[in-house]
């Protein structure tokens, strides 16, 4: 059942933003004309995916530049990391990631956006 998240006027083009439905975080976003919705949080670390930006038709997250698809959720990028053998990022464990959860959205003729969670 679609839930009622925000006006399409806040969403502005080439941005995101965070609302909360029932207790939970997610991201509603426009890049190229389109809206999306996904969870709020990158699903390698946990940050706050909102304040990533796009690349191509790729969030980044900005805590350690993983892309992910807003179509498919899919991480399509990870971001290379040379910082020495020592370093835990250097472990395959660390860079260990599931893909993004993306929602269906809509925009009503009310003119606000509807998201299936």
């Amino acid at each position: 059942m679609p839930v009622r998240v925000c006006r399409l006027e806040d969403v502005k083009d080439e941005s995101m933003m965070l609302v909360r439905v029932d207790g939970r975080e997610y991201v509603v976003g426009k890049h190229n004309g389109r809206v999306f919705a996904c969870d709020a949080h990158c699903p390698h670390r946990y940050a706050y995916l909102h304040r990533g930006h796009f690349n191509d038709n790729n969030i980044v997250c900005p805590l350690h530049g993983f892309e992910f698809d807003i179509d498919t959720g899919r991480l399509v990028k990870i971001k290379p990391w040379h910082n020495g053998n020592d370093w835990p990022e250097q472990d395959p464990e660390w860079y260990r990631s599931g893909d993004l959860r993306v929602y269906r959205v809509e925009v009503g003729e009310d003119g606000y956006i509807y998201m299936h969670v």
